[in-house]
């Protein structure tokens, strides 16, 4: 009897935008022999029914067709009379470019595999997923390079690879096409970084150094770098931005003109750091809901909060600590993320527990009501993860921080394999540190009560100011159709929600004089709270007016300053969490 085996061939159509694949699955095979496609792929919260892009389906047993009949929306049953080997032929519409998709142009063939293989579905006689896999690619063009971290299959040629499992098959996306690649190395480790699409402006050299220094700064936080090389695969595309982890690669997109200033490039410093700092969190140390990962439905957790939050905390923490930004820009880049969560009605309508739990339903999918219903776990994540380690280093004097935290669930949990327990991150936290954290949990992750911001910074010698405001506040956000001032969302509890206008509503005029999107804030800035206006506006195409009160404003952002008559113990602490490099901070003018 022969030896179970999954091979795959892949190939591009570069002017239809299609992946081609020969699929090979060798028995002893279950009759019929079931094939499905992976619903989402780890990393990215949301079913994005992959098996929409597949068509041209044909199984063939010895050359000749056999029957392969659709059973479900991703599921295809193939017949094949009892035969042992089974080739499996389709395509893939591959045209969206993020890191979670497949894109193939004149440049290159980009595919993740839960978006482009069908695999074999459980049987009573095998655990498809668990076996090797082996990947061939066809490149268009014999001047194209390849970039995966996939490892080569060395005995059959240099575009042949191997996978230990379809886990690992997914975990590996593959970019075939017209490349520049900078390599450097960290710990007698190679690291590479491969650009598709780049830029003019871009300081190359400047970028690899950077870059190292982020890979430092993380080693050194958890002791030692856990793969053998690693992949920056970086696609560069106008509009962009997001990033994908991986075992040992990074699939990152961002946009050419992020060189073009330094808070573009120090955005993107932040995107290169947070998706490393995964390939620990997350990839490795998971929560005991994504373990095993099951790719024809949810996997549900509800510490999202804490591992893409927390991530995001220590992407511009990590920019901090090697010495890519100053602790002042530090602080304010984290008085603009608070600005952000203040200006989310939904931070009191969903908790960030919550939120993490619906991530499938809310966070990819927004709407005009989300603002109103629900909270980012990537931002409110980020803020209650700074804010523990503020407490954390208060209540221990100096102690511990959300360091040992990090530390700890990689030496008990990733470094084991083991899932960490839903409803024990209390106890995980007590037992990393010692510091009970269980009223700042119920307070910041499982409520929604306000966050007393001010007062925990104020325990590291600083201190949250209010930057002043101007004119008054409708309580809307616009849209700009055609020229058209269009109400994108009304904000709860607002003046506008008062005066009774809706999403979609067109604001024409304040007062009779015509507005648009541009001159809206300019009007609004000129008028004080507690006018009133009549507004026309146009519903459906129906003109209608109604009288709205004006409100006060929101804050035009916040700032974190030193505190006035700060004790030495506070602005140690402060520095301690900033950097000795802050230590001056307390002493400049605020």
């Amino acid at each position: 009897m022969s030896e179970r085996s999954i091979r795959y061939e892949v190939s591009f159509d570069t002017t239809r935008h299609l992946v081609r694949v020969r699929a090979t699955f060798a028995g002893p095979l279950p009759e019929p022999l079931t094939l499905q496609m992976p619903a989402w792929t780890p990393g990215s919260y949301l079913v994005r029914e992959y098996a929409r892009h597949v068509e041209g389906l044909r199984a063939a047993v010895a050359e000749r067709d056999c029957g392969a009949r659709k059973t479900a929306k991703d599921t295809w049953a193939v017949a094949h009379g009892g035969a042992s080997e089974v080739v499996v032929e389709y395509a893939v519409y591959a045209h969206e470019l993020t890191v979670r998709t497949n894109h193939v142009s004149d440049t290159h063939g980009y595919f993740n595999g839960a978006a482009t293989f069908l695999r074999p579905t459980q049987d009573a006689g095998c655990d498809w997923d668990a076996l090797p896999v082996e990947l061939e690619l066809h490149k268009p063009d014999p001047s194209w390079s390849i970039a995966t971290g996939l490892s080569r299959a060395e005995s059959k040629g240099e575009n042949v690879f191997v996978a230990k499992d379809f886990d690992q098959l997914v975990d590996c996306p593959v970019d075939v096409g017209v490349h520049e690649r900078h390599v450097f190395t960290v710990e007698n480790k190679q690291h590479e970084i491969v650009l598709w699409g780049s830029p003019s402006r871009c300081d190359r050299e400047r970028l690899v150094r950077d870059v190292t220094r982020i890979v430092q700064s993380e080693s050194a936080l958890f002791g030692g770098l856990p793969y053998e090389n690693y992949l920056f695969l970086l696609h560069l595309a106008p509009g962009g931005r997001g990033g994908l982890e991986h075992e040992n690669s990074t699939a990152l997109l961002a946009s050419p003109d992020s060189f073009d200033t330094e808070s573009g490039y120090e955005d993107l410093l932040s995107l290169f750091a947070h998706e490393f700092f995964h390939l620990w969190q997350v990839k490795r140390t998971r929560p005991a809901g994504l373990r095993p990962y099951r790719y024809g439905h949810e996997n549900y957790t509800r510490m999202l909060w804490l591992f893409e939050g927390g991530t995001s905390y220590y992407d511009w923490l990590t920019l901090r600590r090697a010495g890519l930004v100053s602790p002042k820009k530090y602080l304010e880049h984290f008085a603009a993320e608070i600005a952000r969560l203040e200006d989310t009605p939904g931070r009191f309508a969903q908790s960030v527990e919550e939120a993490s739990f619906d991530a499938w339903v809310k966070l990819y999918r927004p709407d005009e009501h989300s603002v109103n219903s629900t909270v980012s776990y990537y931002l409110k994540g980020e803020i209650v993860c700074a804010l523990i380690d503020c407490e954390l280093r208060a209540r221990s004097k100096g102690h511990k921080s959300f360091d040992d935290v990090i530390k700890h669930l990689w030496r008990e949990y990733g470094q084991r394999a083991q899932g960490i327990p839903e409803d024990e991150i209390e106890r995980v936290f007590a037992a990393a540190t010692g510091v009970d954290v269980s009223d700042l949990i119920d307070a910041w992750v499982r409520s929604t009560q306000p966050i007393a911001y001010d007062e925990v910074l104020g325990k590291l010698g600083l201190s949250l100011r209010a930057k002043g405001s101007r004119g008054a506040a409708m309580g809307v956000r616009t849209r700009n159709e055609g020229g058209k001032c269009v109400l994108a969302s009304v904000l709860r509890d607002s003046a506008a929600e008062r005066a009774g206008l809706s999403p979609g509503d067109e604001l024409v005029a304040i007062d009779g004089r015509r507005v648009d999107d541009g001159s809206l804030r300019r009007r609004l800035e000129a008028r004080k709270p507690g006018e009133t206006v009549e507004l026309l506006f146009a519903r459906r195409e129906w003109l209608q007016t109604t009288k709205l009160v004006l409100a006060e404003p929101s804050p035009d952002g916040y700032e974190i300053v030193a505190s006035a008559g700060a004790s030495e113990g506070a602005k140690a602490l402060g520095a301690g969490w900033l950097g000795p490099e802050a230590e001056s901070f307390w002493s400049a003018k605020s």
